[in-house]
């Protein structure tokens, strides 16, 4: 090969590897961009998939109590739940794309409800900014014997309430105005007047990641909205159940 045919196919050599090394570099770009906007995509999904499931959440809690009470509207409140859940699946895939929904294995695992309190009424504090969340559940727990539910719908407001009231049990929403449920977890925890006060965490977050964050910071259980209502009744029960006539009887003579 003549020396200038050689050093015509180095030249071309070496254009052809700049050419692939600047192909490379943009590639890489596109997909650190790509990587980006589907992160942020994702973000909005989530978030957007957390506010309806709040709506949602209410929807299929007081159809379930309606259809409880009024015998009549059943065949109805049945239709609206089902359409609630068929659109709570959506909510679910939107929050967890690809994945199969999280499943919350809780601590505590009771079967039945405990047997009602015959004591002086026990306050009860659930701390949540939506009151319509607040509204469903005092209607789940009206009928629970000697308990009085309380509503701050700030964090700061619920951490002075529990200071000052030391109440039996807190409901914790994560989504407040003021801080994120997690701090506020983590005040409560860290102050001798309320570590022990026991806290069960009510969110429509379903994220495996932040549930395992609250159970190791202290939550005793976590409920994902929407939530069954026998479910959230056993838990309760099983929270308060030390402070029973008949558990404090087993401890004092034990």
């Amino acid at each position: 090969m003549k020396p200038q045919e050689s050093n015509k196919l180095q030249n071309d050599l070496q254009r052809a590897k700049s050419e692939i090394d600047d192909l490379h570099e943009e590639l890489r770009k596109a997909t650190a961009i790509a990587e980006q906007t589907r992160a942020e995509m994702r973000q909005k999904f989530q978030e957007l998939a957390r506010e309806f499931r709040g709506s949602v959440t209410s929807v299929l809690g007081f159809s379930q109590i309606l259809g409880a009470t009024d015998r009549p509207q059943a065949g109805g409140l049945n239709q609206i739940n089902a359409a609630g859940q068929q659109l709570m699946s959506l909510i679910t895939n939107l929050e967890n794309p690809g994945d199969s929904p999280a499943r919350v294995e809780d601590r505590h695992t009771p079967t039945e409800p405990i047997a009602q309190f015959a004591d002086d009424a026990q306050i009860l504090l659930y701390i949540e900014d939506n009151e319509t969340n607040f509204r469903l559940v005092e209607c789940v727990l009206e009928d629970r014997f000697r308990t009085r539910l309380h509503w701050t719908a700030t964090g700061e407001g619920g951490i002075e309430f529990a200071r000052k009231h030391s109440p039996a049990l807190i409901l914790l929403d994560l989504n407040l105005p003021d801080a994120h449920g997690s701090a506020v977890l983590t005040r409560l925890q860290g102050d001798p007047l309320t570590a022990k006060i026991p806290v069960i965490v009510i969110s429509a977050d379903a994220t495996a990641s932040q549930i395992e964050r609250m159970l190791q910071a202290g939550a005793r259980n976590y409920l994902i909205k929407p939530f069954d209502i026998k479910r959230l009744l056993c838990l309760v029960d099983e929270a308060l159940e030390p402070a029973s006539p008949d558990a404090q009887h087993a401890t004092a003579f034990a």
